[in-house]
């Protein structure tokens, strides 16, 4: 990723302290495991390449049940990926999709019970 596309965040990817599994709805295969989140972004790492410029339905597995969810679904535009410095894993950053002002205000409460304090 570039500088530049750091600089258009308007805000501060969270690292969470569990792994969550993102899904791809389409295929049924693991996505990749969430590294940070916002309600407008996400990095994942994977196995696998993530194909860039391309949408994905997702479902992304929760820790608990937060609002009423286990889940949340939502579409995620993969802007870049990369080898990760493990070459073993990729990294991939996406910019979400998410309608549902539900699912919102679950990734805002996801972000508030199992983001580490950066403080």
């Amino acid at each position: 990723m570039t500088q530049n596309s750091a600089d258009k965040r308007s805000q501060k990817r969270r690292n969470t302290i569990y792994y969550l599994e993102v899904y791809d709805l389409e295929s049924g295969r693991l996505l990749g495991r969430l590294v940070d989140i916002t309600v407008e972004g996400m990095m994942l790492i994977s196995e696998t390449p993530i194909a860039p410029d391309r949408t994905y339905k997702c479902r992304m597995s929760l820790p608990a049940e937060i609002l009423g969810r286990s889940n949340i679904l939502f579409d995620a535009t993969c802007m870049w990926s990369r080898k990760a410095r493990n070459d073993d894993f990729f990294e991939a950053g996406f910019r979400s999709l998410i309608a549902d002002p539900g699912d919102i205000d679950a990734i805002e409460m996801l972000i508030q019970r199992f983001a580490f304090n950066d403080m």
